[in-house]
């Protein structure tokens, strides 16, 4: 019995390893962290090479930055080039320090998020950046100043849209504990949840920036606080405290240092180095079902002080060895995208009557956040029983957000309707257009909307 047991033990420890990850397998992580809008059009290639889709990009949006035409061009881009975006909110520099926002401030920038498109049912914003650094909070560390305008921003974004997803502000987990001008993590997570404990009921998600630490030097096989691994850290320190909750995480900034650039620098790594250990990172946090997508800090930086993080050189090309992550085999994201539409035209002939076959056109326009026939767009007739009517779908056209289409259908009224039945035609989600008969006994029908419209529009015809 002892044999067997002991064989049925290895057999099923075989079978565990044998079975793939499927967190690992269906998620895509990958994506990069931008520096400007512009930036998409190259980066797009990268993020979503060999196989991948629906990557991730994160990106900054500053106070200043509220240009509409701007930004819903850069969610259009998203949505044509399958990427979802990470928002990052931030104010203005004053002198060596980012001000502290107002909150008339967050008013305008979390109605301003609400009044676009996003190319995804999910908004993902960061709730500012490595706010236990003086210079990131203006000029002091302020913990309490912090989670009030935090909770104030939450707050905001989820009466707009209960869809907008709030990460926390990142923290620098190597910061050491020197007030006014450095916060240990720990000790700001401890403040918070001392002052305002509902700031992490507010927050959905933990952005995290898990360096290589001390010093962007550690290697991935490295944990703890101050390693790739910062965010279990953090997770784990949250439940210490009496966080309840389980977070997702998102890694907003990481990587490390190369020794190419422009400014005199003191890293020993190669460009070749920084990527093999970025490739190794990779693989174990893919493997980690708490992290949602990873966005090495920084695609196109190759200027002080960002240069030797940079993916890209001063003549905007990538850095060679950086193709090895180019070449990576990346799963498929499947987003939730908010599919809706409106009726803009429909075209039905002046004359109908009861079992003939006629034609019609319905315009519809794209008021949602698809882009229909990426997938397949049909919508099923809803009419009133005695009619028939075709289901209307989408040609191998595309039809992006604010654009239309005109649909062909066939329709036929099958039978003269009793006095209390109303005929009518309609398709999934859109609204009804009557057809009513011309006296209570006869076989000839016309469309009820539009009646004057379409007699004015005859009578142009026939007499001009």
């Amino acid at each position: 019995m002892r044999k067997i047991a002991q064989f049925l033990f290895l057999l099923i420890l075989c079978f565990l390893f044998l079975i793939p990850n499927v967190s690992a397998s269906n998620r895509n992580i990958f994506g990069l962290h931008l520096t400007q809008p512009n930036d998409i059009y190259s980066a797009k290639d990268i993020i979503n090479s060999s196989g991948g889709d629906w990557g991730w990009v994160t990106i900054v949006i500053r106070t200043d930055q509220l240009n509409p035409q701007v930004w819903q061009e850069f969610f259009d881009n998203c949505r044509q080039f399958h990427l979802i975006p990470i928002i990052r909110l931030a104010t203005l520099m004053d002198q060596d320090n980012w001000s502290v926002p107002q909150l008339s401030q967050i008013d305008s920038l979390t109605s301003f998020l609400g009044s676009l498109n996003w190319p995804t049912k999910l908004k993902h914003v960061i709730l500012f950046n490595e706010i236990n650094h003086a210079n990131e909070w203006g000029g002091q560390v302020d913990v309490k100043s912090f989670a009030d305008v935090a909770i104030y921003t939450a707050k905001k974004l989820k009466e707009l849209d209960p869809d907008f997803v709030v990460l926390s502000s990142p923290l620098d987990l190597a910061a050491p504990e020197k007030p006014p001008f450095f916060k240990s993590a720990e000790n700001v997570y401890r403040e918070i949840y001392l002052y305002r404990p509902e700031y992490f009921d507010l927050i959905d998600a933990i952005a995290s920036h898990s360096y290589p630490n001390h010093g962007f030097v550690g290697s991935p096989k490295d944990h703890g606080q101050h390693s790739i691994l910062g965010y279990r850290w953090e997770l784990n320190y949250l439940k210490s405290l009496g966080v309840n909750k389980t977070f997702p995480v998102f890694i907003t900034e990481t990587g490390w240092p190369h020794r190419e650039g422009e400014s005199p620098n003191n890293y020993f790594f190669t460009a070749t180095t920084a990527t093999k250990f970025l490739k190794q990172a990779l693989d174990i946090w893919s493997q980690d079902e708490n992290v949602m997508a990873t966005t090495p800090f920084i695609y196109n930086y190759p200027y002080k002080p960002f240069d030797h993080f940079s993916w890209l050189d001063t003549k905007n090309q990538l850095y060679p060895p950086y193709q090895e992550i180019v070449n990576l085999a990346k799963p498929k994201n499947s987003p939730l995208q908010i599919t809706t539409y409106e009726l803009t035209r429909i075209h039905l002939p002046f004359l109908i009557f009861t079992n003939h076959d006629y034609s019609g056109t319905v315009t519809l326009k794209n008021t949602g956040q698809s882009i229909w026939g990426e997938t397949k767009f049909c919508l099923n007739p809803t009419s009133s029983p005695n009619l028939t009517l075709d289901t209307i779908c989408l040609d191998n056209s595309l039809i992006l957000p604010g654009q239309q289409k005109t649909f062909n259908f066939k329709f036929k009224v099958n039978q003269t309707p009793d006095k209390n039945q109303t005929t009518f035609i309609g398709w999934h989600r859109l609204p009804n257009t009557e057809i009513t008969a011309f006296s209570s006994n006869t076989f000839i029908y016309r469309p009820k909307t539009n009646l004057i419209f379409r007699l004015k529009n005859t009578l142009q015809h026939l007499f001009y």
